[in-house]
């Protein structure tokens, strides 16, 4: 029996000859570790928000301390990889914003995010396809490097008191 649970530790932690695939890979609890945002260098006021991603939720600290939730769909064949963050506005509209992501390591992931589904034209909002980058530049919107706040095997069976 301990050989079997360790085995599954083994595989789940990455620590076998093959990688999880990334739908594995970005679930947990995500420090922001640096933004760099199209208007400025460097964001720091974002520094040490927080993103939690599970399976079909990405739910992400913008302002405060309050989360706004994203459904998230990846494309890891694509080079490079894709990231679509839907959410649903006041209206009951659903806006996608196009990203793209790495996973540079276990414990380090860099999303950029595309243009806004919104503009504002003569004043009022327009709504608009999001345009995804192909570069991890801040242009039409934020770089966001995090860092895994807990550790996979954590993240998946908890700690132990």
């Amino acid at each position: 029996m301990n050989r079997l649970l360790f085995l599954g530790l083994f595989v789940l932690c990455g620590c076998s000859d093959s990688t999880p695939p990334d739908s594995q890979c970005i679930l947990g609890e995500w420090v922001v570790v640096d933004f760099r945002s199209p208007k400025a260098t460097e964001d720091r006021g974002q520094r040490r928000k927080h993103a939690i991603i599970s399976e079909g939720t990405w739910s992400e600290q913008f302002q405060g301390d309050t989360f706004e939730d994203f459904e998230y769909a990846i494309d890891p064949s694509k080079s490079p990889k894709e990231l679509d963050l839907t959410y649903t506005d006041s209206s009951g509209r659903h806006l996608k914003v196009r990203a793209i992501y790495e996973i540079v390591d276990e414990d380090r992931l860099r999303v950029c995010l595309g243009s806004p589904p919104i503009v504002l034209k003569n004043g009022k909002p327009e709504f608009v396809e999001s345009v995804r980058p192909i570069t991890f530049e801040a242009k039409d919107g934020p770089v966001i490097s995090y860092r895994r706040k807990t550790k996979r095997a954590e993240w998946f069976f908890g700690t132990r008191d």
